[in-house]
């Protein structure tokens, strides 16, 4: 083994630990490492560099091409730049990377899939909550809706070419009605399911074939490509109930939740509120008078599981709760 070798092996391995130390510090316990494909080891030059996002790879063993893109000098001369790319045109809606991959192509059956070994196995009979992110690139002709997750115990490598990966079922998808149509904003695709125990690994990709997958032309190509960003998954067993218990000393109300969120701590008041989603980013804060109660109106939050800080005179206290 070269020198060489070993020093870049040394330094994949140090960006890696360190990534993995700031998610498990993160408030929203993420269970996928480098979720927004920040940590790379070099910029991308060319498209099927999917690998320079540890610990990121491509499940088919025969060639397939998912791509890194940067705001780096060398992907910018490569077309594969941020915002502005041969794909599309579009910020990364967290940090300076996302990924992309083709979904769906009428002719020859061609895929491309993201897949990743997620920082701890699944436990059987826990509840997960799962996001990421998709935004259609504008350089080709079909949308879909048939983008979805698939959680496996050992990796879904796969020898058929290119071809789609049609014999699993994934576990979470988008909604067939929901046509993942926008080339401006960034898609929210989510889901919660119970384990089975032993997934160690999440492939994100279409998995059907092109009579079952449900399309829109948008364009004259016949391929799908989708730029991916933000990728969660949580443990959100316990999540769901209407009320939490009264006798706790924070209660929120009701769960899951459309619109308004009631809270109220008749024991130590309410001080502060913030509100963070799945990948720690904050999406909502307020400070007043103490209060024992309150009423927040979290309707113009996307859909999904969130975790709520509510800060008291002495002390604070952690919950969750599902937006519907």
């Amino acid at each position: 083994m070269s020198d060489k070798y070993k020093s870049e092996m040394k330094k994949t391995a140090c960006l890696l630990f360190l990534f993995v130390c700031l998610v498990i510090k993160a408030k929203s316990q993420n269970l996928v490492p480098n979720y927004s494909f920040e940590v790379d080891t070099a910029c991308p030059n060319n498209y099927s560099q999917i690998y320079y996002a540890i610990p990121w790879f491509v499940p088919h063993v025969n060639w397939s091409s998912s791509d890194l893109y940067d705001t780096c000098t060398d992907a910018i001369n490569a077309g594969l730049g941020i915002p502005g790319n041969y794909d599309g045109y579009q910020l990364a809606r967290t940090g300076y990377h996302y990924a992309g991959i083709i979904v769906y192509s009428d002719t020859i059956n061609y895929r491309e899939y993201l897949e990743v070994p997620l920082l701890d196995t699944l436990i059987a009979n826990r509840n997960y909550c799962i996001e990421f992110y998709v935004s259609l690139a504008e350089s080709f002709g079909k949308a879909i809706s048939n983008i979805g997750a698939y959680f496996s115990n050992d990796s879904l490598l796969d020898s058929n070419l290119y071809h789609a990966i049609d014999y699993v079922t994934p576990q979470v998808e988008n909604s067939i009605s929901n046509m993942l149509s926008d080339t401006s904003n960034w898609m929210l695709v989510s889901g919660m399911f119970i384990a089975n125990g032993g997934e160690r690994f999440m492939t994100i990709g279409n998995f059907h074939n092109p009579a079952n997958t449900n399309t829109q032309t948008v364009g004259i190509t016949n391929n799908a490509y989708y730029f991916i960003d933000d990728v969660s998954v949580v443990d959100c067993t316990g999540i769901g109930i209407k009320e939490e218990d009264k006798d706790e000393v924070i209660s929120i109300y009701p769960n899951p939740c459309a619109s308004q969120l009631g809270i109220t701590n008749y024991e130590l008041g309410i001080k502060e509120i913030k509100i963070y989603n799945v990948i720690g980013e904050l999406v909502y804060g307020s400070a007043g008078s103490p209060t024992q109660e309150l009423t927040i109106d979290v309707g113009s939050l996307p859909k999904g599981l969130y975790f709520i800080e509510v800060q008291t005179d002495t002390q604070s206290i952690n919950k969750k709760f599902i937006k519907q």
